[in-house]
């Protein structure tokens, strides 16, 4: 068995992280299956061969959240070449909604049948993995281009949030992308699956609770104005609300040195 990681096609670098191949019959190499990163959502391409050696693909799955164990099932004629996406990036690029993702993996014939139909033919037909990987970049730009005012909403979003949550921030990006409130809800609840406003929350609140965590901070007060919060009291609210513990109670409840 042998498997390999390798950058994904420039026209999907900013969405895709990386590409993981898996080919049983390759010698030699690691007899151990590659670690998958829980949490990542992927587009998963298995195939095995028969005894006349016909191809068949098995699957052509979407996974929301993590790829499932029997995914990786394989034997001595098993190919898997598997697409790990960046967060929200998987519903924009197949224009599926977010909550149906995190429900179930989605077979790609559910999804599409017409293009399904065609992308197998293809797959079968491609002489090498490496041509099938080209199969599968060109579904994905097709996809990108067919979708691209969404997935530059979502990645510029998504991004500007991480980086600035504070209020002020959801005002700059309907400014920034001359777009409508209702529009742009619209589209975010559907691909991230909450709301602009409950996702910058989150931000928030992660960053903070970060910043406490590492006691990189001499007060509270600190926490709250360096991640947007209008005050200490503000700040204590949305941990509290998140954690059932306000930071202090965090602090007293065993948190360790930063040296130990």
């Amino acid at each position: 068995m042998k498997y390999w990681y390798q950058k994904p096609h420039q026209l999907l670098s900013e969405y895709v992280r990386t590409v993981l191949i898996l080919e049983s019959f390759s010698k030699p190499g690691d007899q151990q299956l590659p670690l998958v990163t829980n949490g990542m959502p992927a587009l998963l391409y298995r195939t095995e061969k028969d005894r006349s050696g016909t191809e068949n693909v098995l699957q052509l799955t979407l996974f929301g959240r993590s790829t499932t164990a029997d995914s990786w099932t394989i034997n001595d004629h098993t190919t898997i070449i598997g697409y790990f996406f960046k967060p929200f990036a998987l519903s924009t690029v197949f224009n599926v909604q977010a909550k149906k993702l995190i429900g179930d993996a989605v077979d790609l014939s559910q999804w599409s049948p017409h293009k399904t139909n065609a992308l197998r033919t293809q797959l079968i037909y491609a002489a090498s993995t490496q041509q099938k990987i080209k199969v599968l970049d060109n579904l994905i730009i097709q996809q990108l281009q067919q979708n691209n005012k969404e997935c530059e909403i979502i990645k510029y979003a998504t991004d500007e949030i991480m980086r600035n949550p504070g209020t002020e921030i959801l005002s700059a990006i309907l400014n920034k992308l001359n777009i409508n409130e209702r529009t742009f809800q619209r589209i975010f609840k559907k691909y991230v699956g909450v709301t602009p406003n409950q996702y910058r929350r989150i931000c928030q609140f992660q960053i903070s609770f970060e910043q406490l965590r590492g006691k990189e901070f001499n007060k509270l007060t600190d926490i709250a104005y360096d991640n947007g919060f209008a005050d200490q009291s503000h700040f204590i609210r949305s941990f509290k609300e998140f954690t059932r513990l306000t930071p202090n109670d965090y602090l007293r409840s065993g948190l360790k040195e930063k040296d130990q």
